[in-house]
């Protein structure tokens, strides 16, 4: 093909040559020699600190190793105004009645496992990782929270056969927008592994609907953070935002400078709000307003 006589066609179309362009004065410097100095600056800052995670354990499974962290919380504990020990006092009708199961009637809290998530983002589909869960369940007298946290993505399968036994022994899931959320996350994590559990057909009491019926219309919004500090008077200092978390973790996998114990503070006292606010919202205690307690 040959190529068209640029100045014919400017001359046809009754275009005027233009002019060439006015290069403006590099503000920042001479070119390369001011990029040179500008990645010299980068390497030279320090390098940010290592991240080590909170005490845990490192267990051996029939399926590799899995981190662990085990907190347990007389049902004493206050968590911003609410006592947990309201969870143990639920009113069944009342439950059945906010959650539209008319099965929650006879839900004792002890078949109730507390479920909270982190995520390396909000897409959906089998790319998104679950690299925390929080799960905490009725044992005695005590709230048993535990942490998982995976420190390298082979240590997946025996993180998510755990939460599958604990799906067993405890099978009524309680979460917050989990019914969006977190099952659809687990599931598609367990379909990769090839690994059967309940999580999508197990009963499943999302606390979120609960407060949207009760509180939709006096609370300013129905984000946790809102719902904490106007129902269970719980303030949360120097919390990292979830939003934040995908980040951390693929800072801290890659050099072990992303900030996964914020994130693992986060997503503990994600698991205690739910303790707290279904003993609220089932019945177990009266609304708390607003209050000055920070988070413990």
């Amino acid at each position: 093909m040959v190529a068209p006589d640029r100045d014919k066609l400017r001359r046809a179309f009754r275009v005027d040559r233009q002019a060439p362009p006015v290069v403006a004065p590099n503000p920042r410097g001479d070119g390369m020699r001011a990029f040179l100095q500008r990645r010299r600056e980068q390497f030279a800052a320090p390098p940010r600190a290592v991240v080590e995670l909170p005490s845990g354990t490192e267990e051996q499974t029939a399926h590799g190793a899995l981190w662990r962290r085990e907190l347990r919380y007389p049902l004493r504990h206050v968590h911003g105004t609410a006592p947990l020990a309201a969870v143990g006092r639920l009113d069944g009708a009342r439950l059945a009645a906010l959650a539209k199961e008319p099965g929650f009637a006879a839900l004792d809290a002890r078949r109730c496992l507390f479920l909270d998530t982190e995520t390396t983002g909000l897409a959906g589909g089998a790319g998104t990782v679950v690299f925390a869960y929080g799960l905490a369940f009725l044992c005695g007298d005590e709230l048993v929270l535990e942490q998982l946290f995976l420190r390298d993505f082979g240590e997946e399968p025996a993180m998510l056969r755990h939460v599958a036994a604990r799906l067993r022994t405890y099978p009524v899931p309680v979460t917050f927008v989990g019914k969006s959320y977190d099952r659809h996350r687990i599931a598609a994590r367990m379909a990769v592994h090839k690994i059967r559990s309940s999580v999508l057909t197990a009963p499943h009491l999302d606390l979120y609907h609960l407060v949207r019926r009760t509180h939709g219309k006096q609370l300013p919004d129905t984000r946790l953070k809102t719902v904490e500090a106007h129902l269970l008077g719980l303030h949360r200092n120097d919390d990292l935002p979830g939003s934040e978390a995908p980040a951390a973790f693929l800072d801290w996998i890659r050099d072990r400078t992303g900030p996964v114990d914020r994130v693992l503070e986060h997503n503990r006292l994600d698991v205690l709000s739910l303790v707290a606010l279904l003993g609220l919202l089932g019945g177990g205690a009266q609304a708390a307003g607003p209050g000055p307690a920070a988070a413990p």
